[in-house]
């Protein structure tokens, strides 16, 4: 069985016992895609946070990478390789929020509302393809440099399903798209992706911006200096790109998405480049800072993710008639 909308899921639960009082007043966004990796979700399900403040947030996330089983609550106890590297990051960004982990998300929201039933709005991290828990509001994502309209559904391509899923969504978000983009280029976009969605469907251009690397005390890397790379990303190729730009790029470590690093590959890092800046990403830092003495963190510095939007996605969540 489908159940549609967080109440139903929530009706379900209360007729099957698992809830001893019915709270029908949350409201609940999901955010995914029809790719398989990096169109940008931790950036957004952080923008997210952002604009609803006056929420209490509760995100649920499978916890991708990580090594442990079943449902958790992030709190002080936790670590990467237990609750994934970018749910573990976004923990970190807003400490305000609770966090869970689950790879079964009816399992997760049943445990989240029992053991938090403060929370009136929940976040599902990766859930576009999910059926057995369906969002009341769905983001889909689609990379400007890797539309969905131009891919095909594995093995053939990237898809994780057919680009007709895309009539599924409540807002199409094209992420990171280059701040300078011209009109004709939006209007393009914007055409190709009606193709799948229907004329109602609000679409909508995200910037992502690299902020400058910053280390622990907030000193900045010199523009054009010699730096060190160290990424472990779905595309490694892209943050030597962003960063070769301001940066002269002496070696970059690469590794596999999600990879954590092991402590003696990152000491011979430090070793081999004792006078060079390292940088790395805010998902790699959080795996790599535990290995790291006072002295070696701030050689170490982290370029943010931050989310730029001309017309806000809250302006189009707040008109759900769910949303109270």
């Amino acid at each position: 069985m489908i159940y549609k909308g967080i109440t139903s899921v929530r009706n379900y639960l209360f007729d099957k016992g698992f809830l001893n009082e019915f709270q029908p007043n949350i409201f609940s966004i999901g955010v995914g895609n029809l790719t398989v990796g990096g169109t940008g979700k931790t950036p957004m399900i952080n923008y997210l946070i952002s604009v609803l403040k006056n929420r209490n947030l509760g995100v649920i996330s499978r916890g991708y990478g990580r090594k442990s089983k079943g449902y958790l609550q992030i709190d002080d106890s936790s670590k990467p390789e237990s609750v994934g590297d970018e749910t573990y990051m976004l923990a970190e960004l807003n400490p305000e929020v609770s966090f869970f982990v689950s790879e079964s998300r009816v399992e997760g929201f049943k445990n989240a509302i029992i053991n938090s039933p403060k929370i009136d709005c929940f976040l599902f991290d990766d859930v576009f393809q999910h059926r057995y828990l369906k969002p009341h509001f769905n983001i889909l994502l689609s990379d400007y440099n890797r539309p969905f309209y131009s891919d095909k559904v594995f093995p053939f391509g990237r898809l994780r399903e057919s680009r007709q899923g895309a009539k599924r969504a409540d807002v199409i978000v094209v992420t990171k798209v280059p701040s300078d983009i011209r009109n004709s280029e939006k209007n393009y976009i914007l055409n190709k992706i009606r193709n799948y969605c229907s004329p109602e469907t609000p679409i909508l251009f995200a910037e992502y911006l690299i902020e400058s690397p910053l280390n622990i005390y907030e000193n900045k890397v010199p523009l054009y200096g010699s730096v060190v790379l160290i990424s472990a990303l779905a595309n490694n190729r892209i943050f030597f790109e962003q960063q070769s730009k301001n940066y002269e790029v002496v070696e970059h470590f690469q590794f596999r998405d999600h990879f954590a690093i092991p402590e003696q590959k990152v000491q011979d890092i430090l070793g081999q480049y004792p006078d060079l800046p390292i940088i790395t990403t805010e998902k790699d830092f959080v795996k790599i800072k535990p290995l790291l003495n006072s002295r070696q963190l701030s050689k170490f510095f982290i370029p943010k993710v931050k989310v730029r939007m001309e017309d806000s996605l809250i302006n189009y969540i707040v008109k759900h008639p769910n949303f109270v």
